[in-house]
């Protein structure tokens, strides 16, 4: 499998390997080989290290947690539960879910062409997951690096965020995987997209003047290929759903957790005068969902886009009429529906769902200021 993925794709799943993010070897077999064990024992002790970071920073009696008031130290404890949860599902998954994720490579290589000769054309075809993880990494360490270099950080920033920013990195870096996955989805439901369009336009020129004996047998053996492409494009969907069903949940839940904490909390600092500098560091966290959305939701669209180029194919004879409704049929009963566990559907409305809770929840905490000052009195 590695060598028909392309060099690109081989080095960024390495990369995730290297995190424990990926627990397939790259030749994509699932029995229990060396390659395989390491894989596993690895993401194992990546995971008891957080848990024992966040043991240590729960229980521990230094300044860890924010020990100017109780408000202040349950905020960063329950950024730090949130934390633990989502890494706690994404190392399981690694560990225990290898089926799916080798399913998946499996089917995306039988599906994709061969891969582009130069690396510079696999970059351009993969752009972008690439601007994503990049992005990603780079605001990270840009954010990071303007921290420590800043004169005058308090004890407690510095605990707090040396312990904190791994979960951070490895949660948005899962965040890229699940881009990178749902990319190359959309990439085989695009292929097939224009396929179809290329049918259309075929049978109406077919319709006209060119067509032969045989043609319609010809078109319905086409639509019937292009039906069981996209059964398989909708066996890497559920494999996709089947790898990440609960990091999804948990890595979108850790961020909002936090994205909504830090905004109470910065309110509540300003409020009370005290000083913090590290507001900054919300930043890549505010990226984090629309990227993920975006792609989500280009996946999700493509179905109509292929819905609407299969019934606007030139229908000449009954059985191809038959073989187009049956095609129908399989998009309205098989949808790539990219969800939660099925809790909430990934697409633009979910933005301003969690855009509202966070504004509803600040209009709260304004009004409530004063008691938490403990100036309402």
């Amino acid at each position: 499998m590695s060598g028909r993925i392309g060099q690109v794709l081989q080095c960024h799943l390495r990369f995730y390997q290297l995190l424990g993010l990926h627990g397939v070897p790259l030749s994509g077999g699932v029995q229990l080989s060396a390659k395989l064990w390491i894989l596993r024992l690895w993401a194992g002790c990546l995971l008891g290290s957080f848990t024992t970071v966040v043991l240590m920073c729960v229980t521990s009696k230094d300044e860890c947690l924010y020990k100017g008031d109780a408000f202040g130290r349950f905020n960063d404890g329950l950024k730090f539960g949130f934390a633990e949860i989502a890494v706690l599902s994404i190392y399981s998954e690694s560990i225990w879910q290898r089926y799916p994720l080798a399913r998946f490579w499996q089917l995306y290589a039988a599906l994709a062409p061969s891969p582009a000769e130069t690396v510079r054309l696999q970059l351009w075809q993969h752009w972008r997951f690439l601007i994503t993880i990049y992005a990603t990494i780079f605001l990270e360490s840009l954010m990071i690096t303007i921290l420590f270099s800043q004169p005058g950080m308090g004890h407690h920033i510095v605990l707090f965020w040396t312990n904190f920013q791994p979960f951070v990195f490895v949660v948005h870096l899962r965040n890229t995987q699940f881009v990178l996955h749902l990319e190359l989805l959309r990439q085989q439901l695009l292929q097939l997209e224009h396929e179809l369009a290329l049918l259309v336009e075929y049978s109406a020129f077919a319709s006209d003047a060119a067509s032969f004996l045989g043609y319609e047998e010809y078109m319905r053996r086409r639509v019937r290929q292009k039906q069981r492409i996209y059964q398989r494009i909708y066996e890497l969907y559920n494999c996709f759903i089947q790898s990440f069903s609960y990091s999804v949940l948990t890595v979108l839940l850790m961020i909002y957790v936090r994205i909504a904490v830090d905004c109470y909390f910065m309110y509540y600092t300003i409020y009370n005068d005290i000083n913090h500098i590290d507001y900054y560091l919300l930043l890549p966290a505010f990226l984090e969902i629309p990227a993920f959305i975006h792609v989500s939701q280009s996946c999700m669209q493509m179905v109509f886009r292929i819905a609407f180029q299969l019934h606007s194919i030139v229908v000449s004879s009954y059985a191809v009429s038959l073989q187009v409704q049956n095609f129908s049929l399989q998009l309205l009963h098989q949808p790539v529906r990219i969800d939660c566990l099925g809790i909430t559907v990934l697409d633009s409305y979910l933005l301003t769902r969690v855009a509202t809770a966070v504004c509803t929840y600040m209009i709260f905490t304004v009004q409530f200021m004063p008691k938490l000052s403990g100036s309402y009195y």
